[in-house]
Order: C-alpha cells, then structure tokens, then sequence
C-alpha cells in the first residue's frame, strides 16, 4: 500500500522529535489513568450544583401571605417546600455515601445513570410548584411518579458502582444483585402504594412522601454496607 506523503514513519522523526513524542504519548496516558478520578470530582460537584439549584428553585415558588387570607396558603407552601427539600436532602445524601464508600472510579454507564437521575429530579420544582397551586390527586400522584424514578435511577447508579467495586468477587456479584433486586421491588411496592393513596388522599401521600427520606436519614439501614 502506498504511505500517504502527508504519512510519517516513527524512524522518520529526529530524535528531539521521537523524544517530545514519547513524552506526550506519556503524558496522554496518565490522563487516561486519571479520567475516573477526575469524572468521580466533576460528578460530586455537578450533583451538589444541580441539586443546590433544584432546592432553590423550589423556595421562589413560595408566595408571601400578603394577606391573612393568604396566610393558611402560605403555611401550606412552606410544608409542601420541607416535604420536597428533604426529598432531594436524602437523595442527595445516598449518593454522598455511595461516591464515598464504593464508586471511587464512575464508568460511563454510571455518569449517563446520574445525568438521568438530575435530569428526572429536575422535575420536582415543577412537580411541587403544581402542588402548591393545587392540592390535587393528579398533582400528588405525579410528583409520586418522579420520586419512583429518581429512586430506580439511584439504585442503578449504586448496583452498578458497587457492581464495578467488587467484580473480583463471584460471591459478592450474587450478594449485590439480591440485595438490588430486593430493593428495587421493595421501592416499586411502598411508591405504587403511595401513588394509588394519593388518587384517594393526596394530603397523606405527601405527608407520607415526607416520612420517607427523613426516617431514612435520620434511621439508616445498613448504609455503610455496600448495597
């Protein structure tokens, strides 16, 4: 085959040339090394910047009682804020623990898996701000909706991070993906049952949904266990 006359060969370089090469193919390849830890930092920051964003898109929704009249309303908003604030406050804090304890090097899969879970828990500003409008089953019902999915999300984002940690062990793969698949179905059952109870009573469901991430903060079970 004909070399291209824009084609060099190594030997065709001076030895300057080869050297300055060779430094920059070893350069290139420790960057390499180092892209994991470098996705696990921009990762903890893009979630604590998207994140700090949601929370306080979601405290401007909160209209000032300008009247008494208004002020029952404005109390009311402010419950619906706390709900969804520690909504994204246990979020927030299971992905802390899952960056800190075992996704040290994130994958690809596991950046796409995140950027997933944001972009889904971006819609609970919206979802709460309709709430606040108003009270209804629909509302409760969607906003239960967008709360199963960023749970789903975060428990792959987890399975497979813990999955990557311990690929050296056959008994640890099967002991992860039980413990996933338990509570994969666990969190399906409890979120379908909240989202039927808040086509009937959506005051309860979002009381409920607020039981949830801080009886889960404030009681943790088996954090700091892989999965």
């Amino acid at each position: 085959m004909r070399r291209n006359k824009h084609q060099h060969n190594f030997n065709d370089f001076s030895d300057q040339e080869k050297e300055k090469l060779k430094t920059v193919r070893q350069e290139l390849t420790q960057a390499q090394k180092k892209e994991p830890e470098r996705l696990w930092e921009h990762l903890q920051a893009f979630n604590d910047g998207v994140m700090a964003i949601i929370i306080t898109i979601i405290v401007l929704e909160i209209q000032p009682a300008i009247h008494e009249v208004h002020y029952e309303q404005f109390i009311a908003n402010i419950i619906v804020f706390l709900i969804t604030f520690f909504v994204v406050a246990d979020f927030w804090y299971d992905l802390h623990l899952a960056f800190s304890y075992y996704i040290f090097k994130p994958t690809k899969t596991i950046a796409i898996l995140d950027f997933f879970f944001l972009a889904d828990l971006s819609l609970l500003p919206v979802m709460t701000k309709w709430i606040m409008a108003e009270s209804s089953t629909f509302a409760v019902a969607n906003f239960g909706i967008v709360f199963l999915i960023a749970k789903i999300l975060e428990y792959l984002i987890q399975y497979f991070g813990a999955k990557k940690t311990a690929k050296y062990s056959q008994i640890m793969n099967i002991i992860i993906s039980r413990s996933f698949i338990r509570k994969v179905a666990v969190t399906l059952f409890l979120n379908v049952i909240l989202i039927v109870l808040s086509l009937f009573i959506p005051r309860i469901a979002m009381i409920l949904y607020l039981v949830i991430p801080v009886t889960s903060f404030l009681f943790p079970v088996k954090r700091n266990k892989i999965v």
